[in-house]
C-alpha cells in the first residue's frame, strides 16, 4: 500500500461522542483565541472584563461535559483507526489524544482554582470562590497560563494531524460528523 493512498477506517464515530467533540472543541478554540488576545493585546477594559466574564462561564459550564465526554470516550471507544499506519503512528496519535484530554482537565482544574472571586455562570448560578490564599491563588493562576499554552500548542498540533490526513485523502473529518 503507497503512502498517500487512503487506508482508514470508514466507521465513524457515534452522534454523541461528535457532538461533545465539536462542543468542546468549540468551547476550547473560543476560551484560547480570546484568552490570549486579551492577555496579549491592549484590550478595552469593558471588552477585557466582557471576555472574562464569558470564558469563565463558558469554561465552568464545560467541565460537566468534559467529564461526560472523558466518561462516554472510556464506554464507547471510537472505531479503529489504521489512518496512523506503523505502530508509531498509532502511538503518536493516542498519546496526542491523552495529551489533549489531560491539558484540557488541567487548565479548566486551574481555571476555577485561580478565580480570586465566586464564580458567575452567565448569571443563572454562582459558585464560591475556590481558595482565599493569594499565594494558592497566584499559584493556580500561573499554572492555568502554562497549561493554557501547551493547551493551545497541542490543539494546533490536532488541527495540523487534521489538515495532513486530509490531504493525505485519510477522510478523518468524514468520520467526526454528527
Amino acid at each position: 500500500m503507497s503512502l498517500g493512498t487512503p487506508f482508514m477506517s470508514t466507521a465513524r464515530y457515534s452522534r454523541p461522542r461528535a457532538l461533545l467533540h465539536w462542543g468542546s472543541a468549540l468551547v476550547i478554540l473560543w476560551a484560547t483565541v480570546t484568552g490570549f488576545a486579551n492577555a496579549l493585546l491592549d484590550v478595552p477594559a469593558a471588552l477585557s472584563e466582557a471576555i472574562g466574564f464569558i470564558n469563565v462561564s463558558l469554561t465552568a459550564l464545560l467541565i460537566p461535559f468534559f467529564v461526560l465526554r472523558i466518561g462516554y470516550a472510556l464506554a464507547q471507544p471510537g472505531p479503529d483507526d489504521i489512518a496512523h499506519g506503523n505502530g508509531l503512528g498509532q502511538f503518536l496519535a493516542k498519546a496526542g489524544h491523552l495529551a489533549l484530554y489531560i491539558a484540557t482537565a488541567l487548565v479548566l482544574a486551574t481555571g476555577v482554582l485561580m478565580m480570586d472571586r465566586p464564580i458567575d455562570l452567565f448569571g443563572l448560578a454562582t459558585l464560591p470562590q475556590p481558595f482565599a490564599e493569594p499565594v494558592l491563588i497566584e499559584f493556580f493562576n500561573s499554572s492555568h497560563r502554562l497549561f493554557c499554552v501547551v493547551l493551545a500548542l497541542l490543539v494546533a498540533g490536532h488541527i495540523g494531524a487534521v489538515v495532513f490526513h486530509q490531504l493525505r485523502g485519510h477522510a478523518v473529518l468524514d468520520r467526526m460528523k454528527p
